[in-house]
């Protein structure tokens, strides 16, 4: 499987982090799974009496006779595939590999630069001042992706960056931002990147800088 845009750094720097199954999230799906199955096999069992009741509807109810019983079967179908979806692609976690921490995305958005301005965007996130790396200029499509992950147990911050080339998107090495650094980029939303930083979030980080 192909891996998403925001997550090519991360499979790039496995000494880094690593991508492991969720045991929860595996439960979950396999309940849904389990019970979209049961619900197909009952849909299908009593599709007749599911027709026979929604014969006796009236008034504002009469249109959906003709949609109940099949109704029934799809709606319980899909949640079977949306259940095996889960547990296939979805049930899956990134953490740290010196810790086991789990990362958590904190914001991904394209941005509206070419793909050769990849590794300068990567070096201003790097230097870890929101004074240098903001604003950045977030678009819904464009050629070069960055991504921020939070690892808050540890206050270690994971930056990537990759950059289109033709078909496949070339990763830049993760970032890690600690320290102040870390304070900074940790109260940030998606929709910050895009402005300027704020006067609390540079003094934050200034003072960061001289307590340590």
């Amino acid at each position: 499987m192909t891996a998403e845009p925001q997550e090519q750094a991360l499979h790039a720097s496995p000494t880094e982090v690593r991508r492991v199954r969720s045991h929860g999230q595996m439960i979950a799906a396999a309940v849904i799974l389990g019970l979209g199955l049961v619900l197909v096999v009952l849909s299908i069992v009593m599709y007749d009496t599911l027709v026979e009741l929604s014969s006796t509807y009236r008034g504002r109810r009469g249109g959906l006779r003709d949609a109940v019983a099949p109704g029934a079967v799809l709606l319980s179908a899909g949640a079977a595939v949306g259940g095996l979806v889960w547990l296939l692609v979805w049930s899956y976690r990134w953490e740290r590999v010196a810790t086991g921490t789990v990362l958590k995305q904190q914001a991904s958005s394209y941005l509206a630069l070419p793909s050769h301005e990849a590794s300068a965007v990567r070096d201003r996130l790097a230097g870890g001042d929101p004074r240098v790396y903001l604003p950045l200029p977030l678009t819904n499509k464009g050629d070069v992706v960055f991504s921020v992950w939070l690892a808050r147990a540890d206050r270690v911050a994971y930056v990537g960056v990759a950059g289109r080339n033709g078909r496949e998107w070339a990763a830049l090495p993760l970032a890690r931002l600690e320290g102040p650094s870390y304070e900074a980029i940790s109260r940030l939303a998606v929709d910050h990147y895009g402005a300027r930083a704020s006067q609390t979030i540079v003094n934050g980080f200034v003072s960061g800088l001289f307590s340590d």
